[in-house]
């Protein structure tokens, strides 16, 4: 019998900064949301759809991924998704999925919304990188990871 599949893969830019946190054992994972546009044709008419997805990474991946992008850039995710309950405040039961981060490659130039801030230092040429983590699989998810609620303000679009 063939095993289940999952897999995603991704080209969007990034609505706001990555943050960087370490869990309870201190591993650092990064957080940060991408908004994937999607164009197409109704009645004659070209239309825009935009979806917004929450990624993470982990290990020294999460730490380049903040060190080098910002928000508004071009990104390439490969992944998988992940879905997290938990009980809110009130008890009741709430879930939400994310992209795990298995290889992130940036696409772009370096001034194109990402960046360590100055443009031509040398961090990365024009050429992409891929920047896959050190090891497949993240760490359990019995050190908790905090959940921030994951809400979108309208800073977070990058439009």
């Amino acid at each position: 019998m063939a095993g289940d599949v999952n897999k995603v893969v991704l080209i969007g830019r990034l609505t706001r900064d990555p943050e960087l946190r370490q869990t309870q054992s201190g591993t650092s994972y990064a957080r940060f949301s991408i908004a994937n546009n999607r164009m197409y044709v109704a009645g004659g008419e070209r239309r825009e759809e935009v979806s917004f997805f929450n990624c993470v990474a982990w290990g020294r991946q999460a730490e380049v991924i903040n060190q080098y992008c910002r928000k508004g850039k071009q990104v390439a995710i490969e992944g998988r998704l992940q879905q997290r309950s938990w009980e809110n405040q009130e008890g009741k039961k709430q879930s939400v999925v994310d992209v795990v981060v298995e290889q992130l490659q940036m696409l772009g130039s370096p001034g194109d919304g990402g960046g360590s801030g100055s443009s031509g230092d040398g961090a990365y040429g024009s050429e992409s990188r891929s920047y896959a983590p050190a090891q497949n699989s993240p760490p359990s998810y019995d050190d908790p990871m905090p959940y921030d609620g994951g809400g979108m303000e309208d800073d977070d679009i990058p439009f």
